[in-house]
């Protein structure tokens, strides 16, 4: 997790690039690439990659993978815009420039411990949901996952995506929790999520959730639902128990993955 005033320079520094490039409508990628000289292709790299941005004399290109971005636009959106951060994040480009990183590829998967990769995908989700206009659409709004899909449709991200930019601009305590084949594969949360610790075992998805209940029986909920708080957390207070919160899940069969939304209702 990247810390709070690194979270906010890039945030500042993302808005600023969408704000200058694409002050109206939706955030363009390839639209501030060509304005700031970067060239770009599409192609089939296999599993090298979803992302990658290389220089030579000077010169950027950003290569694209579209056997893991042609089927989905709002992926190969936040791709483009992740190796846009290795350009404008200043101690990125100086290394590419410098040689100390003769290439830059990438994965967006969110799973990455790499700070390099975090920075990028911080910038990414910034560019794409600059704060300003985020914060003008939830308005009066309260937080629940309707508020989360119309974001994503609009500006054409994915709902990790969206969420994870929620979670920095203090709209309301979230956590993501991403579980494949039963296992805790990642989590984050924002700053002011009251709870850090996963119910242990550590690793497994907790049985009693509505991930969990997937993974044991492939049930699945449309709907957000709520659970309480020792439903996926250790280190409860007694008074705490049963603290109320909500929870959502986005699911991905053949990949046999979970993605959890939960909020404090």
């Amino acid at each position: 997790m990247l810390l709070r005033k690194r979270e906010i320079e890039l945030s500042e520094l993302a808005e600023s690039i969408a704000d200058y490039y694409c002050p109206d409508g939706i955030v363009d990628p390839e639209k501030i690439a060509d304005s700031i000289g970067i060239t770009y292709s599409y192609g089939d790299y296999g599993n090298a990659f979803d992302g990658l941005i290389e220089q030579e004399a000077g010169k950027f290109h950003i290569f694209i993978n579209i056997k893991n971005n042609s089927s989905n636009h709002v992926r190969s959106r936040f791709t483009f815009a992740h190796e846009l951060g290795h350009y404008f994040i200043d101690e990125h480009r100086h290394a590419l420039l410098n040689g100390k990183t003769p290439s830059h590829p990438s994965f967006t998967n969110f799973s990455s411990k790499n700070p390099v990769e975090l920075e990028a995908d911080h910038f990414a989700s910034s560019l794409l949901l600059p704060e300003n206009r985020i914060k003008k659409d939830c308005i009066k709004k309260p937080f629940n996952f309707k508020l989360i899909e119309t974001l994503s449709a609009k500006y054409q991200t994915s709902i990790t995506a969206t969420v994870l930019k929620l979670m920095t601009i203090d709209k309301h305590p979230i956590m993501l929790v991403c579980s494949v084949n039963g296992r805790i594969k990642w989590f984050k949360y924002s700053h002011d999520f009251p709870f850090k610790w996963l119910k242990k075992p550590a690793g497994i998805t907790p049985k009693f959730t509505l991930a969990g209940t997937y993974f044991s029986n492939k049930e699945k909920f449309e709907e957000e639902l709520p659970l309480t708080a020792n439903e996926w957390f250790e280190n409860v207070r007694d008074s705490e128990i049963e603290r109320p919160f909500f929870e959502k899940c986005i699911y991905a069969d053949k990949h046999s993955f979970v993605l959890s939304i939960i909020w404090e209702k």
